[in-house]
């Protein structure tokens, strides 16, 4: 016979069963794409040279690179993604530091280059 409180545990189950296949659905991908970029600007920013001027950014964007990777691989898809768009954003911030650092650099040695044409067209104007 059917009853109310067998209408009710069947009713509880389907809401349990609906509820599961829509949390399951809403599972994000994986951030194969996000991981991908973050590696790509790691390697950029290593060409830039933010080993040398920028490591502890650098190096922050690569631990968390690793994070990724491995939430990834626990199927943490959210906090992979949050990981690697931290990770992506300080490699390029890295990259972008590294490569002020060297026009800096290059900017002060033209300094130093026009200082000299300057003392040496000083002396050669007073030894006329």
């Amino acid at each position: 016979m059917f009853t109310a409180n067998t209408f009710l545990r069947s009713g509880a189950s389907a809401a349990l069963i609906s509820l599961l296949l829509f949390l399951t659905g809403c599972a994000s991908a994986p951030p194969k794409e996000a991981l991908s970029k973050a590696d790509v600007a790691i390697q950029n920013a290593e060409r830039a040279g933010a080993s040398q001027y920028e490591p502890q950014l650098l190096s922050s964007a690569r631990t968390k690179l690793d994070r990724a990777k491995k939430n990834m691989a626990d199927e943490e898809n959210d906090e992979a993604r949050r990981m690697a768009e931290q990770a992506l954003a300080e490699a390029t911030l890295a990259n972008a530091k590294a490569e002020a650092a060297k026009q800096a650099e290059q900017a002060n040695e033209m300094k130093k280059a026009i200082d000299a044409l300057k003392q040496e067209t000083s002396r050669a104007s007073e030894a006329q």
